[in-house]
């Protein structure tokens, strides 16, 4: 499936050039007319950027962009969905996946962000969180940023090449009320429907189908239109950390010591008096230790020390990117750790 956009890019090579004049309804802006000719419209998508949408992110206070992929390859029917919206002036964004094999949901979530309570969707339920330091970073530069990182992710499309379509012979039709423009063309394998808003045209969606086979559509909204709900009194959900792989495991005579850290990239910290620290050996906590004490030992009636240490490196006060933690024990049996969020009284590994 990650090669599924570039697949699309070979596929829009056009197969046949031309022009279609289309009767002038109205005069508008630098010498175009409404709606548009095929001249003018070609000449519109070979501009470069002419459909980007991290540059109407910039420019927009509020923006939505839903984009759907469905492909059929090997008899594998494949459809991912994205959904991404800021709202600046709420203080909210909202990011929604949703990837489906041969029928088989392998992600749905949703997640609303930006303040202090989140909300998060993983199949069909909804769950409150929170963040104690909540940062509305534009979701469309964080993602295309993360896109950039590891091209080989799946990470929703916020650009398309426009210059692919040009040569078509391109139909428009307008309704000069709305400014609304719809341009439809064919290369012979594929159809090709592109919407335009404004009396300065501004590509506003764009579709591509081949059959059954092959549909792609992206569609970007902006202003009053978005709008982001962020609701309260939902189940607790726990802070999403996951412990990774130890930095460190060494044995130096009697004494195990593992090392490890909080990685980057946690987006929603969580006071470090809500979470408990666990030694976990063979089932069950063998020692434990809130995080804000910072230091904890303890020795069982047989000897059995256990020494855990928290260092609170990165934002003070809050289980953070850049946290350290330390588990010494003269124990020989084996142990992970494990943490547990007593806001939502359950596991952070728990699977929502």
């Amino acid at each position: 499936m990650k090669r599924a956009l570039f697949t699309a890019i070979l596929l829009l090579l056009p197969l046949s050039s031309g022009c279609l004049e289309v009767p002038t309804v109205r005069p508008c802006p630098d010498n175009t007319c409404f709606p548009l000719t095929s001249e003018a419209f070609d000449a519109l998508i070979t501009e470069d950027g002419s459909f980007d949408v991290l540059a109407l992110a910039s420019e927009n206070e509020r923006v939505r962009v839903r984009s759907t992929l469905v492909q059929e390859q090997n008899g594998e029917r494949g459809e991912i969905a994205w959904d991404v919206a800021k709202d600046e002036s709420a203080g909210l964004r909202y990011v929604s996946t949703r990837y489906v094999v041969s029928g088989a949901i392998l992600i749905d979530t949703e997640m609303v962000d930006g303040q202090g309570v989140t909300n998060v969707r993983s199949g069909s339920q909804w769950y409150q969180g929170r963040d104690a330091e909540p940062n509305l970073a534009d979701p469309f530069v964080e993602l295309a940023q993360k896109a950039s990182q590891d091209p080989g992710g799946l990470w929703p499309p916020f650009a398309f090449d426009t210059t692919a379509l040009s040569g078509l012979t391109w139909t428009i039709t307008g309704d000069a009320m709305s400014s609304q423009q719809v341009a439809s063309a064919s290369n012979g394998t594929h159809e090709f429907i592109v919407e335009l808003y404004g009396l300065s045209p501004r590509i506003s969606a764009i579709e591509v189908y081949s059959g059954q086979d092959y549909e792609f559509t992206i569609r970007v909204t902006t202003g009053e239109d978005v709008s982001i709900e962020l609701r309260e009194g939902l189940p607790r959900s726990q802070v999403p950390f996951v412990p990774q792989q130890p930095d460190l495991v060494a044995t130096y005579g009697d004494t195990t010591v593992l090392f490890g850290s909080v990685p980057d990239g946690m987006a929603h910290e969580v006071d470090l008096s809500e979470v408990v620290i666990h030694a976990w050996s063979e089932g069950e906590s063998a020692a434990s230790m809130r995080l804000d004490w910072g230091d904890y030992n303890v020795t069982a009636e047989d000897g059995t020390w256990w020494s855990i240490m928290w260092l609170d490196a990165g934002r003070p006060g809050l289980l953070s990117s850049l946290d350290e933690y330390r588990v010494r024990t003269n124990s020989t049996e084996q142990f992970d750790v494990r943490f547990y969020d007593l806001w939502s009284d359950c596991w952070t590994d728990r699977a929502l």
